[in-house]
């Protein structure tokens, strides 16, 4: 056997128990989408839930404005606007910048670091790190008396499911998109201002939603640098560095003063969260932290809620639980590893101590 042969098979060996987890929890992405539509249109709760009428929706803006828009349509008719917007952010995800057959088919001729062209395949990780990360400073904190608190949901299973669903796309416009979108707009229009003057009109509207939408692409049309290009150091600016730590702070700070159940440990995990949330907007669009949140709101709680009306999917909630918390612990692990050997790289070597000459 050559030595190349060796590598693959090693290689081979490493990732594809790792390749076999992904595949697993796309497919649960996909499944607990189809559950959805299920619970809520086929369970006598969901339709008796699904047929009451919402007369105002709340929208939020830039994280601190809130509004009414007067509305009258049904929670099962709110519902399904949801369930097509996931379904389009995973559509999406599935085929944008790289497909995700792709990188899954191609896993054993590339490196690790270009693995992660494509947001579903990154998704896995992401959400799987977070979840693992929510455990153990969930833990911690309650070990050092630092409570976290929990949500108060409506008592009604299908309103609280219709109340976390939402809250997945709203507050992601409202923390993320909103703002960050915003600076991104201001800022590409002024220091990009020379390129942007030679812009035709309709290209400029172009570069305005792109800010929105795909951070990544508004940067490219202005000769910006990139993540996908030149990395996270070099392809997000200080500028953006600081509003994502502060939206991300702000959403933090709101899961307390809202007063909605969440005790001051919450800051905590909602900040790193947000912190997140904002990171992989940046590299990878609107659609990475919606779906992010969505893993959390919508994904976890379709299991719960199918294993309490259906029985027989409690098995499937718990492994479902374990394999994300397993490959988040190990993706940390691995993440840890990774930096320490970068840093121990980067550290200059020290020349041993040398005696000074006679004088």
């Amino acid at each position: 056997m050559s030595s190349d042969e060796a590598g693959r098979a090693v290689r081979f060996v490493l990732w594809a128990p790792v390749i076999g987890f992904v595949l697993f929890l796309v497919a649960s992405y996909f499944l607990a989408l189809f559950l959805g539509l299920v619970l809520f249109f086929l369970t006598p709760e969901g339709v008796e839930s699904g047929g009451l009428f919402l007369r105002a929706l709340p929208v939020q803006l830039f994280g601190v404005f809130d509004f009414y828009v007067p509305v009258r349509l049904t929670l099962g008719s709110l519902f399904l606007f949801l369930w097509g917007v996931f379904l389009v952010c995973l559509v999406v995800s599935w085929w944008w910048r790289e497909s995700f057959h792709r990188v899954v088919g191609r896993t054993l001729s590339r490196s690790a670091g270009n693995l992660f062209s494509n947001w579903l395949f990154t998704m896995v990780f992401v959400a799987s790190m977070l979840l693992a990360s929510f455990v153990l400073i969930t833990a911690f904190q309650d070990v050092v008396g630092v409570e976290t608190g929990a949500p108060a949901l409506p008592e009604r299973h299908f309103e609280a499911y219709l109340t976390l669903a939402y809250a997945s796309l709203i507050e992601e416009i409202s923390f993320r998109i909103s703002p960050i979108g915003l600076f991104l707009v201001v800022y590409l229009f002024w220091a990009g201002r020379n390129t942007v003057a030679t812009m035709p009109l309709w290209q400029r509207v172009k570069l305005f939603l792109a800010a929105f939408l795909y951070p990544e692409k508004a940067k490219g049309m202005v000769g910006f640098k990139t993540v996908a290009a030149d990395g996270f150091r070099r392809g997000v600016c200080l500028g953006e560095w600081v509003v994502v730590f502060v939206t991300a702070l702000v959403f933090g700070l709101m899961h307390l003063v809202d007063g909605v159940g969440w005790g001051p440990g919450k800051v905590t995990t909602a900040f790193m969260n947000g912190f997140v949330f904002g990171v992989v907007y940046l590299a990878y669009g609107f659609q990475a932290p919606i779906l992010l949140h969505w893993f959390f709101n919508y994904y976890l709680y379709t299991y719960v809620l199918a294993a309490e009306l259906y029985p027989s999917v409690s098995s499937l909630m718990v492994v479902l639980y374990q394999v994300n918390l397993f490959l988040g612990l190990f993706a940390l692990l691995a993440f840890a590893i990774l930096a320490l050997t970068r840093t121990a790289k980067t550290v200059p070597e020290t020349k041993p101590f040398e005696a000074a000459p006679p004088v």
